[in-house]
């Protein structure tokens, strides 16, 4: 009998278990047989460890939701907790192990010793009798009073992602909110596959997205886009047209009105290769700028907002992240309890809260984390 169980060895699970009551008694089921399998890949293997400026409108999800977990554990706690890693910041805010992902994982095995991991078993049930909570895995079974879900989504199987916990959500009455890959590529369609040509090829642009803006380097793949920008896109897309800005620093009416003699690709200021396989998207001759008509100028104009629907994603595999999950109308946002069944928590990014591309889910999974052991305490 443990005080508390907790299903998923991850990000979320450790740091509560950092940060609860030394007099707790915690055991770890985990599928995969190391800690912390997710953290270890992340960020190119340095892990993107948090933002320097994180806020509730960097989520998908429930502002309301959101902001008592930041209040309480936000990126500064974060920098705290780490200190001892050397960080390197990047671009817009993010901040990144300097050395490896292993230097984030060490500190938080060190702070865990005390705890039990259960590791390289898979949580198949859970069941609650009498306020006693039992589970189950291929190799055993734990009972605990109070049960912590931890146990991420369903991007990255390759690193042991499963919906575990969402089939305990479930279980006990919770509503699950439908899951997608998010922070991932998109594909395109037939009118695009000249897109898929240029493979390789990255610029910065600007996207528009239901009224969500996001700005960054836009990546050109052979199943489609990628690149910073598309994943943040893919957070807000899940139908429809999106409208892309290849040229958000220039404008190309200043570059029609020069009158030059110089051949379009040579003009604008983006790849050759992009800049032709685009005029010949939209039906214009690569030729001298003065030479162009005002029908011609007009599709040229199109780099500023050139609108197309994507086809799909490129899947769960290739996602870094999962939106969707346990609806969080459901939760209590101050102690993540659940309001269906007393004692059971659920944490990171199992619920129905995602954020962007940038250390905003690290900072999520920790900032819950926080949140609900000093619910424990």
């Amino acid at each position: 009998m443990f005080d508390v169980v907790v299903v998923g060895a991850g990000a979320s699970g450790l740091m509560l278990g950092a940060l609860a009551p030394s007099s707790l008694r915690i055991a770890f089921v985990e599928s995969n047989p190391k800690m912390g399998m997710k953290i270890l890949v992340s960020g190119g293997g340095k892990c993107n460890l948090t933002n320097r400026c994180v806020t509730p409108e960097d989520y998908l999800g429930d502002p309301a939701f959101i902001a008592p977990s930041l209040d309480t554990f936000g990126s500064s706690q974060t920098l705290d907790f780490f200190h001892e890693v050397a960080l390197e910041e990047r671009d817009r805010g993010k901040l990144f192990g300097k050395n490896s992902a292993k230097d984030v994982v060490r500190v938080l095995e060190t702070k865990n010793a005390r705890h039990r991991f259960f590791l390289s078993q898979q949580c198949q049930e859970v069941r609650k009798h009498e306020g006693i909570f039992e589970i189950k895995t291929d190799k055993g079974s734990l009972t605990c009073k109070r049960l912590v879900v931890a146990s991420g989504g369903l991007s990255w199987p390759a690193v042991g992602a499963s919906d575990i916990g969402h089939q305990i959500a479930r279980s006990v009455g919770h509503h699950i909110i439908p899951c997608a890959p998010a922070l991932v590529g998109l594909t395109v369609q037939k009118e695009q596959f000249w897109m898929k040509e240029l493979s390789g090829i990255s610029f910065p642009v600007r996207v528009t997205c239901k009224e969500r803006v996001c700005e960054g380097e836009l990546l050109f793949s052979y199943k489609g886009i990628s690149g910073p920008v598309v994943m943040d896109v893919s957070l807000f897309w899940s139908k429809g047209a999106i409208c892309v800005d290849f040229l958000p620093q220039h404008r190309v009416d200043a570059l029609l009105a020069s009158g030059s003699h110089k051949r379009l690709s040579t003009l604008i200021p983006l790849p050759k290769r992009f800049v032709k396989s685009f005029l010949e998207a939209i039906g214009v001759e690569d030729k001298p700028c003065a030479l162009l008509g005002k029908e011609e100028k007009e599709a040229v104009r199109l780099l500023h907002g050139y609108v197309f629907a994507p086809a799909g994603t490129v899947g769960f595999s290739k996602a870094e992240a999962t939106k969707g999950g346990v609806c969080t109308t459901e939760i209590n946002p101050y102690t993540m309890e659940s309001l269906v069944c007393e004692n059971l928590y659920f944490l990171g990014e199992v619920l129905d809260v995602t954020g962007k591309l940038g250390g905003y889910n690290l900072q999520w999974a920790f900032a819950s984390a926080a949140q609900c052991a000093q619910s424990l305490a």
